[in-house]
């Protein structure tokens, strides 16, 4: 399994172009770190908060990843026989393979939209629901995805970006090297 620090110096030795040439597929990013249920951890770091436009509610920004936190290319595999969707699931016949209980045996699919030039998550009916930044899905109806978004499958988080949008984030990332 590919983790941040597999790309880090690839991103940094490289332009954007040659970059998104070597790695032009989207990606998840997945935490390596156990949230803890103890408040007072968050105040060992410095957080960043923002105002959501929408709702005016005061947002905690994630922190950033860490070196070990795993990274999912978003590419078809030769296990499946659905051409054009990448599927996410439990079970080995995925394109995604996410062993976790609450995950679905086939839980969801991404789907690579040519025209619009954009990716989309679709939830195929799960048990446990897909969420996109803490919105329910609804079954069978596509959902299009921007860099930053926030993908749960059951209880799984992930982190959405386009190949673009890893390089940025790579780089944002210097003081790892």
């Amino acid at each position: 399994m590919a983790q941040i620090r597999d790309y880090l110096h690839q991103a940094h030795s490289r332009s954007r172009d040659g970059f998104v040439s070597s790695h032009p597929e989207a990606v998840l990013v997945q935490s390596s770190a156990e949230p803890s249920g103890d408040p007072r951890n968050e105040y060992r770091s410095t957080l960043r908060m923002r105002i959501d436009s929408e709702s005016q509610d005061i947002k905690v920004e994630p922190l950033p990843p860490s070196p070990l936190d795993a990274v999912f290319a978003l590419v078809e595999s030769d296990r499946k026989s659905f051409a054009g969707k990448v599927l996410v699931g439990r079970t080995e016949t995925n394109d995604i393979v996410i062993s976790h209980l609450t995950v679905s045996k086939h839980h969801a699919y991404f789907r690579h939209d040519k025209d619009a030039g954009r990716m989309s998550l679709c939830d195929t009916g799960s048990t446990n629901g897909t969420r996109v930044n803490g919105q329910t899905l609804q079954e069978r109806q596509p959902r299009y995805l921007a860099d930053g978004d926030r993908i749960a499958f059951g209880d799984v988080q992930f982190v959405f970006f386009t190949a673009s949008g890893f390089y940025d984030l790579l780089q944002s990332l210097s003081v790892l090297l």
